[in-house]
Protein backbone atom coordinates (compact mmCIF):
# COMPACT_ATOMS: atom_id res chain seq x y z
CA UNK A 1 0.00 0.00 0.00
CA UNK A 2 2.85 2.37 0.81
CA UNK A 3 4.26 1.45 -2.25
CA UNK A 4 1.29 2.28 -4.47
CA UNK A 5 0.69 5.73 -2.64
CA UNK A 6 4.18 6.72 -3.42
CA UNK A 7 3.78 5.61 -7.21
CA UNK A 8 0.65 7.89 -6.99
CA UNK A 9 2.07 10.64 -4.96
CA UNK A 10 4.99 10.83 -8.27
CA UNK A 11 2.73 10.43 -11.13
CA UNK A 12 0.41 13.54 -9.51
CA UNK A 13 3.59 15.71 -8.62
CA UNK A 14 5.27 15.10 -12.18
CA UNK A 15 1.68 15.95 -13.92
CA UNK A 16 1.58 19.06 -12.07
CA UNK A 17 4.87 19.79 -12.92
CA UNK A 18 3.86 19.36 -16.39
CA UNK A 19 0.07 20.54 -16.61
CA UNK A 20 -0.99 24.34 -17.51
CA UNK A 21 -1.20 26.80 -14.98
CA UNK A 22 -4.48 29.70 -15.74
CA UNK A 23 -1.97 32.44 -15.75
CA UNK A 24 -0.16 30.32 -18.75
CA UNK A 25 -3.57 30.25 -20.21
CA UNK A 26 -4.40 33.65 -19.80
CA UNK A 27 -0.87 34.74 -21.52
CA UNK A 28 -1.19 32.05 -24.01
CA UNK A 29 -4.81 32.71 -25.33
CA UNK A 30 -4.11 35.69 -27.41
CA UNK A 31 -1.61 33.87 -29.58
CA UNK A 32 -3.48 30.67 -29.59
CA UNK A 33 -7.21 31.27 -30.05
CA UNK A 34 -8.51 30.08 -33.02
CA UNK A 35 -11.87 32.09 -33.20
CA UNK A 36 -10.47 35.40 -33.31
CA UNK A 37 -13.88 37.16 -34.37
CA UNK A 38 -15.11 38.86 -31.19
CA UNK A 39 -18.27 36.77 -30.28
CA UNK A 40 -21.53 39.14 -30.88
CA UNK A 41 -20.03 39.64 -34.39
CA UNK A 42 -19.76 35.60 -34.60
CA UNK A 43 -22.74 34.33 -36.86
CA UNK A 44 -23.78 30.72 -37.38
CA UNK A 45 -22.67 30.73 -41.33
CA UNK A 46 -19.28 31.92 -39.91
CA UNK A 47 -19.04 29.67 -37.21
CA UNK A 48 -19.68 26.64 -39.67
CA UNK A 49 -16.87 27.65 -41.21
CA UNK A 50 -14.58 28.30 -38.69
CA UNK A 51 -15.50 24.50 -36.86
CA UNK A 52 -14.64 23.02 -40.70
CA UNK A 53 -11.62 24.66 -40.78
CA UNK A 54 -10.49 23.43 -37.42
CA UNK A 55 -11.92 19.56 -38.55
CA UNK A 56 -9.54 20.07 -41.54
CA UNK A 57 -6.68 21.16 -38.95
CA UNK A 58 -7.13 17.89 -36.88
CA UNK A 59 -9.07 15.12 -39.22
CA UNK A 60 -8.17 12.37 -36.85
CA UNK A 61 -8.82 13.61 -33.85
CA UNK A 62 -12.22 15.81 -33.99
CA UNK A 63 -15.40 14.85 -35.28
CA UNK A 64 -17.72 17.14 -35.98
CA UNK A 65 -21.43 16.60 -36.96
CA UNK A 66 -25.18 18.01 -37.84
CA UNK A 67 -26.97 17.29 -34.43
CA UNK A 68 -30.34 18.99 -35.77
CA UNK A 69 -31.76 21.90 -37.11
CA UNK A 70 -33.14 25.26 -35.51
CA UNK A 71 -36.83 26.24 -36.09
CA UNK A 72 -35.38 28.16 -38.89
CA UNK A 73 -33.77 25.03 -41.04
CA UNK A 74 -30.16 26.20 -39.39
CA UNK A 75 -27.51 23.45 -38.75
CA UNK A 76 -26.68 22.74 -34.96
CA UNK A 77 -23.30 21.37 -35.29
CA UNK A 78 -21.63 19.53 -32.51
CA UNK A 79 -17.89 19.07 -32.12
CA UNK A 80 -16.80 15.97 -30.68
CA UNK A 81 -12.48 15.32 -29.33
CA UNK A 82 -10.90 13.21 -26.62
CA UNK A 83 -11.42 9.39 -26.47
CA UNK A 84 -12.09 9.04 -22.65
CA UNK A 85 -15.08 7.12 -20.93
CA UNK A 86 -16.48 10.10 -19.16
CA UNK A 87 -18.41 12.47 -21.35
CA UNK A 88 -18.74 15.76 -20.62
CA UNK A 89 -21.36 18.23 -22.36
CA UNK A 90 -20.79 22.09 -23.58
CA UNK A 91 -22.88 23.96 -24.58
CA UNK A 92 -23.16 27.68 -25.86
CA UNK A 93 -25.21 30.69 -26.59
CA UNK A 94 -28.90 28.79 -25.62
CA UNK A 95 -30.02 32.48 -25.80
CA UNK A 96 -28.79 34.18 -28.72
CA UNK A 97 -27.43 37.26 -27.38
CA UNK A 98 -25.25 35.34 -24.65
CA UNK A 99 -22.78 34.71 -26.73
CA UNK A 100 -19.06 35.44 -25.00
CA UNK A 101 -18.27 31.55 -24.30
CA UNK A 102 -19.07 30.49 -27.78
CA UNK A 103 -15.62 31.06 -29.61
CA UNK A 104 -13.94 29.59 -26.55
CA UNK A 105 -15.55 26.26 -27.06
CA UNK A 106 -13.16 26.97 -30.24
CA UNK A 107 -10.40 27.88 -28.70
CA UNK A 108 -10.50 25.31 -26.14
CA UNK A 109 -10.92 22.33 -28.93
CA UNK A 110 -8.24 23.90 -30.60
CA UNK A 111 -5.49 24.07 -27.76
CA UNK A 112 -6.26 20.67 -26.46
CA UNK A 113 -5.55 19.19 -30.37
CA UNK A 114 -2.56 21.39 -30.61
CA UNK A 115 -0.94 20.95 -27.70
CA UNK A 116 -1.98 16.99 -27.71
CA UNK A 117 1.56 15.67 -26.97
CA UNK A 118 1.96 17.60 -23.83
CA UNK A 119 1.23 15.93 -20.55
CA UNK A 120 -2.16 18.19 -19.63
CA UNK A 121 -4.06 18.22 -22.49
CA UNK A 122 -3.18 14.16 -23.40
CA UNK A 123 -4.47 13.73 -19.94
CA UNK A 124 -7.87 15.34 -20.86
CA UNK A 125 -8.29 13.72 -24.06
CA UNK A 126 -7.41 10.64 -22.90
CA UNK A 127 -10.11 10.76 -19.58
CA UNK A 128 -13.19 12.26 -21.31
CA UNK A 129 -15.08 13.14 -24.37
CA UNK A 130 -15.54 16.26 -25.12
CA UNK A 131 -19.28 17.13 -26.62
CA UNK A 132 -19.17 20.65 -27.49
CA UNK A 133 -22.38 22.71 -28.96
CA UNK A 134 -20.74 26.14 -30.13
CA UNK A 135 -24.22 27.63 -31.09
CA UNK A 136 -27.58 26.41 -29.69
CA UNK A 137 -29.83 28.50 -30.96
CA UNK A 138 -28.45 29.94 -34.16
CA UNK A 139 -31.50 31.75 -35.02
CA UNK A 140 -31.63 33.90 -32.38
CA UNK A 141 -27.69 34.43 -32.44
CA UNK A 142 -28.20 35.86 -36.07
CA UNK A 143 -30.68 38.70 -34.94
CA UNK A 144 -29.18 39.03 -31.81
CA UNK A 145 -32.34 38.09 -29.89
CA UNK A 146 -32.47 35.76 -26.41
CA UNK A 147 -35.43 33.71 -27.79
CA UNK A 148 -35.63 31.43 -30.61
CA UNK A 149 -37.56 32.19 -34.03
CA UNK A 150 -40.76 30.70 -32.00
CA UNK A 151 -40.25 33.51 -29.59
CA UNK A 152 -39.72 30.59 -26.85
CA UNK A 153 -36.48 31.09 -24.18
CA UNK A 154 -35.62 27.53 -25.28
CA UNK A 155 -33.87 27.72 -21.53
CA UNK A 156 -37.78 27.35 -20.33
CA UNK A 157 -38.57 24.65 -22.80
CA UNK A 158 -36.85 21.50 -21.01
CA UNK A 159 -40.16 20.46 -20.14
CA UNK A 160 -42.40 21.18 -23.28
CA UNK A 161 -39.29 20.57 -25.39
CA UNK A 162 -41.45 22.64 -28.15
CA UNK A 163 -38.01 23.87 -29.49
CA UNK A 164 -36.10 21.91 -31.44
CA UNK A 165 -33.19 23.30 -30.12
CA UNK A 166 -34.24 22.24 -26.70
CA UNK A 167 -35.18 18.72 -28.08
CA UNK A 168 -31.33 18.14 -29.32
CA UNK A 169 -30.22 19.14 -26.20
CA UNK A 170 -32.14 16.69 -24.59
CA UNK A 171 -31.23 14.01 -27.43
CA UNK A 172 -27.72 14.25 -26.86
CA UNK A 173 -27.74 14.45 -23.22
CA UNK A 174 -29.94 10.96 -23.53
CA UNK A 175 -27.54 9.80 -25.81
CA UNK A 176 -24.14 10.25 -23.90
CA UNK A 177 -25.68 10.50 -20.47
CA UNK A 178 -22.52 13.28 -19.68
CA UNK A 179 -20.78 13.02 -16.14
CA UNK A 180 -20.76 16.80 -15.90
CA UNK A 181 -22.44 19.68 -18.60
CA UNK A 182 -21.35 22.90 -18.89
CA UNK A 183 -24.06 25.50 -19.65
CA UNK A 184 -22.54 28.80 -20.83
CA UNK A 185 -24.59 31.94 -20.62
CA UNK A 186 -23.91 35.86 -20.05
CA UNK A 187 -25.89 37.85 -17.66
CA UNK A 188 -27.00 41.58 -17.89
CA UNK A 189 -23.35 42.83 -17.84
CA UNK A 190 -24.70 45.46 -15.01
CA UNK A 191 -24.67 43.13 -12.54
CA UNK A 192 -22.73 43.51 -9.31
CA UNK A 193 -21.26 41.22 -6.99
CA UNK A 194 -23.41 41.51 -3.95
CA UNK A 195 -23.33 45.16 -2.23
CA UNK A 196 -19.86 45.70 -2.85
CA UNK A 197 -20.34 47.76 -6.31
CA UNK A 198 -18.27 45.47 -7.88
CA UNK A 199 -18.94 44.87 -11.24
CA UNK A 200 -19.80 40.61 -11.94
CA UNK A 201 -17.59 39.72 -14.65
CA UNK A 202 -18.63 36.22 -14.14
CA UNK A 203 -21.05 34.35 -12.37
CA UNK A 204 -21.13 30.69 -11.16
CA UNK A 205 -23.69 28.08 -10.20
CA UNK A 206 -23.87 24.73 -8.96
CA UNK A 207 -26.80 24.33 -10.61
CA UNK A 208 -29.82 22.43 -8.07
CA UNK A 209 -31.89 18.98 -9.30
CA UNK A 210 -34.54 19.30 -7.03
CA UNK A 211 -36.09 21.97 -4.56
CA UNK A 212 -34.66 21.00 -1.79
CA UNK A 213 -31.05 21.87 -3.53
CA UNK A 214 -29.77 17.96 -2.17
CA UNK A 215 -26.46 17.69 -2.70
CA UNK A 216 -25.52 14.50 -4.67
CA UNK A 217 -22.01 13.41 -5.44
CA UNK A 218 -22.67 15.19 -8.90
CA UNK A 219 -23.59 17.97 -7.24
CA UNK A 220 -20.66 17.98 -4.79
CA UNK A 221 -18.23 17.77 -8.41
CA UNK A 222 -20.07 20.85 -9.97
CA UNK A 223 -19.39 22.89 -6.57
CA UNK A 224 -15.77 21.96 -6.62
CA UNK A 225 -15.53 22.83 -10.34
CA UNK A 226 -17.43 25.78 -9.15
CA UNK A 227 -14.68 26.88 -6.83
CA UNK A 228 -11.89 25.75 -9.30
CA UNK A 229 -13.29 28.70 -11.53
CA UNK A 230 -13.23 30.90 -8.71
CA UNK A 231 -9.98 30.13 -7.83
CA UNK A 232 -8.73 29.76 -11.66
CA UNK A 233 -9.87 33.48 -12.50
CA UNK A 234 -9.25 35.39 -9.22
CA UNK A 235 -5.70 36.98 -10.37
CA UNK A 236 -7.30 38.30 -13.93
CA UNK A 237 -10.36 39.93 -12.19
CA UNK A 238 -10.31 40.14 -8.75
CA UNK A 239 -13.17 40.81 -6.67
CA UNK A 240 -15.36 40.00 -10.12
CA UNK A 241 -16.85 36.89 -9.32
CA UNK A 242 -20.54 36.22 -8.21
CA UNK A 243 -22.55 32.95 -7.09
CA UNK A 244 -25.53 33.17 -9.34
CA UNK A 245 -29.43 32.55 -7.88
CA UNK A 246 -29.47 28.77 -6.45
CA UNK A 247 -33.34 28.76 -6.53
CA UNK A 248 -34.73 25.75 -7.95
CA UNK A 249 -36.53 26.82 -11.47
CA UNK A 250 -38.35 23.77 -12.77
CA UNK A 251 -38.72 24.56 -16.65
CA UNK A 252 -34.85 25.19 -16.79
CA UNK A 253 -32.36 22.95 -18.60
CA UNK A 254 -29.58 23.04 -16.29
CA UNK A 255 -32.28 22.56 -13.51
CA UNK A 256 -33.42 19.34 -15.49
CA UNK A 257 -30.20 18.36 -16.75
CA UNK A 258 -29.25 17.84 -13.41
CA UNK A 259 -32.38 16.36 -12.20
CA UNK A 260 -32.22 13.43 -15.06
CA UNK A 261 -28.09 12.62 -14.18
CA UNK A 262 -25.77 15.30 -15.53
CA UNK A 263 -25.31 17.98 -12.82
CA UNK A 264 -24.78 21.03 -14.53
CA UNK A 265 -21.95 23.85 -13.74
CA UNK A 266 -23.34 27.34 -15.05
CA UNK A 267 -20.95 30.17 -16.00
CA UNK A 268 -22.23 33.39 -16.44
CA UNK A 269 -20.39 36.15 -18.61
CA UNK A 270 -21.07 39.78 -17.06
CA UNK A 271 -19.70 42.91 -17.11
CA UNK A 272 -17.08 43.63 -19.32
CA UNK A 273 -14.48 45.76 -16.40
CA UNK A 274 -13.30 49.32 -17.45
CA UNK A 275 -10.32 49.63 -20.12
CA UNK A 276 -11.24 45.97 -21.09
CA UNK A 277 -12.50 44.97 -24.35
CA UNK A 278 -15.27 42.34 -24.80
CA UNK A 279 -13.13 39.50 -25.65
CA UNK A 280 -12.05 39.38 -21.83
CA UNK A 281 -14.87 37.54 -21.55
CA UNK A 282 -14.27 34.42 -24.82
CA UNK A 283 -11.01 34.81 -22.73
CA UNK A 284 -12.14 34.09 -19.33
CA UNK A 285 -14.53 31.27 -20.35
CA UNK A 286 -10.79 29.89 -22.23
CA UNK A 287 -9.06 29.60 -18.88
CA UNK A 288 -11.83 28.88 -16.48
CA UNK A 289 -12.82 25.53 -18.55
CA UNK A 290 -9.40 24.34 -19.37
CA UNK A 291 -8.45 24.93 -15.40
CA UNK A 292 -11.32 22.79 -14.50
CA UNK A 293 -11.16 19.83 -16.98
CA UNK A 294 -7.70 19.60 -16.38
CA UNK A 295 -8.07 19.26 -12.51
CA UNK A 296 -10.90 16.51 -13.50
CA UNK A 297 -9.00 14.41 -15.32
CA UNK A 298 -6.32 14.49 -11.99
CA UNK A 299 -7.78 14.10 -8.94
CA UNK A 300 -11.77 14.92 -10.04
CA UNK A 301 -11.25 18.51 -8.19
CA UNK A 302 -10.27 16.75 -4.97
CA UNK A 303 -8.05 19.63 -4.21
CA UNK A 304 -10.93 22.29 -4.63
CA UNK A 305 -13.16 23.38 -1.39
CA UNK A 306 -16.55 23.37 -1.99
CA UNK A 307 -16.91 26.43 0.50
CA UNK A 308 -15.21 28.11 -1.80
CA UNK A 309 -17.98 28.60 -4.55
CA UNK A 310 -20.52 28.60 -1.15
CA UNK A 311 -18.95 31.37 0.26
CA UNK A 312 -19.03 33.70 -2.42
CA UNK A 313 -21.54 37.09 -2.89
CA UNK A 314 -24.73 36.50 -4.49
CA UNK A 315 -25.64 38.65 -7.50
CA UNK A 316 -27.40 41.80 -7.59
CA UNK A 317 -29.00 43.73 -9.92
CA UNK A 318 -29.75 47.26 -9.96
CA UNK A 319 -26.92 48.03 -7.90
CA UNK A 320 -24.35 49.34 -10.46
CA UNK A 321 -24.92 52.09 -13.57
CA UNK A 322 -22.51 53.26 -16.43
CA UNK A 323 -21.89 56.49 -14.82
CA UNK A 324 -22.97 57.97 -11.85
CA UNK A 325 -22.66 61.85 -11.13
CA UNK A 326 -22.38 62.36 -7.44
CA UNK A 327 -22.73 64.73 -4.73
CA UNK A 328 -24.68 67.39 -6.96
CA UNK A 329 -27.37 69.66 -6.24
CA UNK A 330 -31.26 70.12 -8.29
CA UNK A 331 -33.17 72.86 -8.55
CA UNK A 332 -37.08 71.93 -8.98
CA UNK A 333 -38.78 74.59 -11.26
CA UNK A 334 -41.19 77.60 -9.06
CA UNK A 335 -38.87 77.03 -6.33
CA UNK A 336 -34.81 79.21 -5.40
CA UNK A 337 -34.07 75.70 -2.91
CA UNK A 338 -31.79 73.37 -4.50
CA UNK A 339 -31.40 69.90 -2.92
CA UNK A 340 -28.42 67.41 -3.19
CA UNK A 341 -28.97 64.24 -4.97
CA UNK A 342 -27.06 62.25 -7.29
CA UNK A 343 -27.55 61.03 -10.85
CA UNK A 344 -27.16 58.29 -12.27
CA UNK A 345 -27.43 56.99 -15.91
CA UNK A 346 -26.87 53.44 -18.40
CA UNK A 347 -25.85 53.70 -22.00
CA UNK A 348 -28.22 51.89 -23.90
CA UNK A 349 -26.48 49.68 -26.47
CA UNK A 350 -26.10 46.13 -27.49
CA UNK A 351 -22.72 44.01 -27.16
CA UNK A 352 -22.86 44.41 -31.07
CA UNK A 353 -23.21 48.47 -30.99
CA UNK A 354 -20.47 47.95 -28.51
CA UNK A 355 -18.09 45.90 -30.42
CA UNK A 356 -18.82 47.89 -33.85
CA UNK A 357 -20.45 45.38 -36.10
CA UNK A 358 -24.47 46.57 -35.76
CA UNK A 359 -25.99 48.26 -38.24
CA UNK A 360 -28.61 48.72 -35.93
CA UNK A 361 -29.62 52.51 -34.39
CA UNK A 362 -27.60 54.88 -32.29
CA UNK A 363 -26.96 54.01 -28.77
CA UNK A 364 -28.93 55.76 -26.55
CA UNK A 365 -29.14 56.15 -22.80
CA UNK A 366 -31.52 56.29 -19.83
CA UNK A 367 -31.01 57.85 -16.48
CA UNK A 368 -31.79 55.30 -13.75
CA UNK A 369 -31.71 56.99 -10.34
CA UNK A 370 -32.05 60.06 -8.91
CA UNK A 371 -31.29 60.34 -4.93
CA UNK A 372 -28.76 58.78 -2.86
CA UNK A 373 -26.14 56.51 -5.25
CA UNK A 374 -23.63 56.26 -2.69
CA UNK A 375 -24.19 52.88 -2.55
CA UNK A 376 -24.17 51.82 -6.45
CA UNK A 377 -21.27 51.10 -8.43
CA UNK A 378 -20.43 52.91 -11.54
CA UNK A 379 -18.31 52.32 -14.41
CA UNK A 380 -17.49 56.01 -14.51
CA UNK A 381 -17.68 58.68 -11.26
CA UNK A 382 -18.41 61.98 -11.77
CA UNK A 383 -17.32 64.69 -9.26
CA UNK A 384 -20.28 67.10 -9.31
CA UNK A 385 -19.41 68.60 -5.91
CA UNK A 386 -21.21 71.98 -5.62
CA UNK A 387 -22.59 71.56 -8.89
CA UNK A 388 -26.08 72.36 -10.20
CA UNK A 389 -27.56 69.77 -12.29
CA UNK A 390 -30.46 70.69 -14.31
CA UNK A 391 -31.58 69.71 -17.74
CA UNK A 392 -30.91 71.26 -21.01
CA UNK A 393 -32.01 74.08 -22.96
CA UNK A 394 -35.15 73.51 -24.77
CA UNK A 395 -35.52 75.81 -27.85
CA UNK A 396 -37.92 76.58 -30.80
CA UNK A 397 -37.50 77.25 -34.94
CA UNK A 398 -40.04 77.94 -37.09
CA UNK A 399 -40.43 77.90 -40.82
CA UNK A 400 -39.39 75.65 -43.58
CA UNK A 401 -36.40 78.32 -44.02
CA UNK A 402 -34.40 77.21 -40.98
CA UNK A 403 -33.36 74.20 -43.04
CA UNK A 404 -31.02 76.23 -44.59
CA UNK A 405 -29.15 76.81 -41.05
CA UNK A 406 -29.94 73.45 -39.10
CA UNK A 407 -26.75 72.13 -39.99
CA UNK A 408 -24.21 70.18 -37.70
CA UNK A 409 -22.06 73.25 -37.63
CA UNK A 410 -24.85 75.09 -35.95
CA UNK A 411 -26.47 71.89 -34.37
CA UNK A 412 -23.23 71.34 -32.73
CA UNK A 413 -22.64 75.01 -31.51
CA UNK A 414 -26.30 74.60 -30.15
CA UNK A 415 -25.44 71.25 -28.49
CA UNK A 416 -22.10 73.46 -26.55
CA UNK A 417 -24.96 76.20 -25.32
CA UNK A 418 -26.65 73.62 -23.65
CA UNK A 419 -29.23 72.88 -26.04
CA UNK A 420 -30.88 69.41 -25.57
CA UNK A 421 -34.09 69.74 -28.13
CA UNK A 422 -35.10 71.74 -30.55
CA UNK A 423 -38.79 72.05 -32.15
CA UNK A 424 -39.02 73.18 -35.60
CA UNK A 425 -42.45 73.86 -36.48
CA UNK A 426 -43.33 73.76 -40.39
CA UNK A 427 -46.68 74.05 -42.22
CA UNK A 428 -48.50 70.91 -42.22
CA UNK A 429 -46.98 70.13 -45.89
CA UNK A 430 -43.99 70.53 -44.68
CA UNK A 431 -43.94 68.15 -42.16
CA UNK A 432 -42.63 64.70 -43.98
CA UNK A 433 -39.86 66.68 -45.61
CA UNK A 434 -38.47 68.59 -41.98
CA UNK A 435 -38.97 64.91 -40.42
CA UNK A 436 -36.71 63.30 -43.27
CA UNK A 437 -34.15 65.82 -42.36
CA UNK A 438 -34.51 66.19 -39.16
CA UNK A 439 -33.71 61.99 -38.97
CA UNK A 440 -30.58 62.73 -41.54
CA UNK A 441 -29.23 65.36 -38.86
CA UNK A 442 -29.67 63.01 -35.98
CA UNK A 443 -26.01 61.74 -34.48
CA UNK A 444 -24.82 61.39 -31.18
CA UNK A 445 -23.70 64.71 -29.42
CA UNK A 446 -26.52 67.06 -30.94
CA UNK A 447 -29.63 67.98 -30.19
CA UNK A 448 -32.60 66.13 -31.18
CA UNK A 449 -35.18 67.52 -33.50
CA UNK A 450 -37.99 67.13 -32.78
CA UNK A 451 -40.52 68.43 -35.84
CA UNK A 452 -44.22 69.91 -34.85
CA UNK A 453 -47.00 71.75 -37.15
CA UNK A 454 -46.90 75.15 -37.25
CA UNK A 455 -49.77 75.25 -34.62
CA UNK A 456 -48.43 73.95 -31.82
CA UNK A 457 -47.03 75.52 -28.93
CA UNK A 458 -43.30 76.33 -29.35
CA UNK A 459 -40.92 76.31 -26.04
CA UNK A 460 -40.97 80.30 -24.34
CA UNK A 461 -37.17 80.75 -26.68
CA UNK A 462 -37.69 80.93 -29.79
CA UNK A 463 -34.32 81.29 -32.41
CA UNK A 464 -34.68 83.62 -35.42
CA UNK A 465 -31.18 81.93 -36.54
CA UNK A 466 -28.15 80.26 -36.01
CA UNK A 467 -26.75 81.28 -32.15
CA UNK A 468 -23.36 83.11 -32.02
CA UNK A 469 -20.73 82.11 -30.08
CA UNK A 470 -21.52 82.79 -26.21
CA UNK A 471 -18.64 85.27 -24.96
CA UNK A 472 -18.15 83.51 -21.84
CA UNK A 473 -18.90 80.56 -20.18
CA UNK A 474 -21.33 82.15 -17.62
CA UNK A 475 -24.49 81.37 -17.80
CA UNK A 476 -25.80 84.87 -17.98
CA UNK A 477 -23.40 84.80 -21.47
CA UNK A 478 -24.80 81.39 -22.30
CA UNK A 479 -28.65 82.43 -22.40
CA UNK A 480 -27.90 86.35 -24.18
CA UNK A 481 -26.26 84.00 -27.04
CA UNK A 482 -29.76 82.12 -27.38
CA UNK A 483 -31.26 85.62 -27.27
CA UNK A 484 -32.31 85.18 -23.34
CA UNK A 485 -30.59 88.19 -22.24
CA UNK A 486 -33.89 89.73 -20.88
CA UNK A 487 -35.57 86.95 -19.03
CA UNK A 488 -35.21 87.07 -15.24
CA UNK A 489 -32.81 84.20 -13.60
CA UNK A 490 -36.19 82.17 -12.62
CA UNK A 491 -37.72 82.30 -16.41
CA UNK A 492 -34.35 81.34 -17.84
CA UNK A 493 -34.31 77.92 -15.51
CA UNK A 494 -37.91 77.08 -16.17
CA UNK A 495 -36.38 76.54 -19.51
CA UNK A 496 -33.77 74.28 -18.49
CA UNK A 497 -37.07 71.35 -17.39
CA UNK A 498 -38.85 68.95 -19.43
CA UNK A 499 -42.29 69.87 -21.20
CA UNK A 500 -44.05 68.32 -23.87
CA UNK A 501 -44.75 71.33 -26.54
CA UNK A 502 -48.20 71.62 -27.90
CA UNK A 503 -49.57 71.48 -23.80
CA UNK A 504 -49.18 73.91 -21.46
CA UNK A 505 -46.89 71.59 -19.19
CA UNK A 506 -47.60 70.65 -15.79
CA UNK A 507 -44.58 71.34 -13.55
CA UNK A 508 -41.69 70.33 -15.62
CA UNK A 509 -39.47 67.59 -14.45
CA UNK A 510 -35.69 65.51 -14.37
CA UNK A 511 -37.15 62.02 -13.84
CA UNK A 512 -35.88 58.18 -14.20
CA UNK A 513 -36.60 57.10 -17.78
CA UNK A 514 -35.54 59.83 -19.74
CA UNK A 515 -32.03 59.95 -21.73
CA UNK A 516 -29.89 61.34 -19.46
CA UNK A 517 -29.11 64.75 -20.72
CA UNK A 518 -28.47 67.55 -18.18
CA UNK A 519 -26.15 70.28 -17.86
CA UNK A 520 -23.66 71.11 -14.79
CA UNK A 521 -23.81 74.91 -13.47
CA UNK A 522 -21.57 76.00 -10.87
CA UNK A 523 -21.26 76.74 -8.45
CA UNK A 524 -24.30 75.57 -7.33
CA UNK A 525 -26.97 78.24 -5.48
CA UNK A 526 -26.94 78.23 -1.41
CA UNK A 527 -29.99 80.67 -2.15
CA UNK A 528 -31.70 82.88 -4.68
CA UNK A 529 -30.57 81.99 -8.42
CA UNK A 530 -28.36 84.52 -10.09
CA UNK A 531 -27.34 83.83 -13.43
CA UNK A 532 -24.42 86.10 -13.36
CA UNK A 533 -22.53 84.41 -10.92
CA UNK A 534 -22.99 81.14 -12.15
CA UNK A 535 -20.85 79.32 -15.23
CA UNK A 536 -22.09 76.44 -17.57
CA UNK A 537 -19.05 73.75 -16.90
CA UNK A 538 -20.56 70.89 -18.71
CA UNK A 539 -22.90 69.41 -21.01
CA UNK A 540 -24.37 65.75 -21.49
CA UNK A 541 -26.47 65.04 -24.10
CA UNK A 542 -28.35 61.23 -24.20
CA UNK A 543 -24.91 59.86 -22.29
CA UNK A 544 -22.52 61.96 -24.10
CA UNK A 545 -20.45 64.62 -22.89
CA UNK A 546 -20.29 67.17 -24.93
CA UNK A 547 -17.04 67.95 -26.57
CA UNK A 548 -15.99 72.00 -27.14
CA UNK A 549 -19.01 72.79 -24.33
CA UNK A 550 -17.61 74.48 -21.25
Amino acid sequence: MIRISTLLLAGLLSFAAHGFTPQELWQAWPEERFETTVAPCLRQAQLIESLQALESRFPDSLRLEDVGKSFLGRSIRMLTLGSGEKKILLWSQMHGDEPAATPALLDIAYYLLEHADESAARSILDTFTLLMIPMLNPDGAEVYERRNAQAIDINRDALNLVTPEGRVLKRVRDEYEPMLGFNLHDQNRRTAVGDTGLLATNAVLAVAGDPENTLTPGRLRAKRACAAIVEALAPFMPGGMARYDEDWSPRAFGDNLTAWGTPVVLIESGGVPSGHEFTVLTRLNFVAILSVLQDLALDDLAGHDPKVYEDLLRNQSNSWSDVVVRDGYLLQPGTTLAYRADLAFDRLHSDRQDVGCSRGAAARSRISEIGDARFLGAGTSLDATDSLLMAPFEVGVEGWSARKWLDEVNLSRLASLGVGTLYWSVRDRRLEAARSRATQSGAKGLPRIEVVAASSLQPRLVLSGPPPKARSQSLAAILEALGAEEWSALEALQGLWVHEPGTEPNPPRLRTGLAASFLLVSPAPEGRIDVTETDLTAVWLDGHKIEGAP
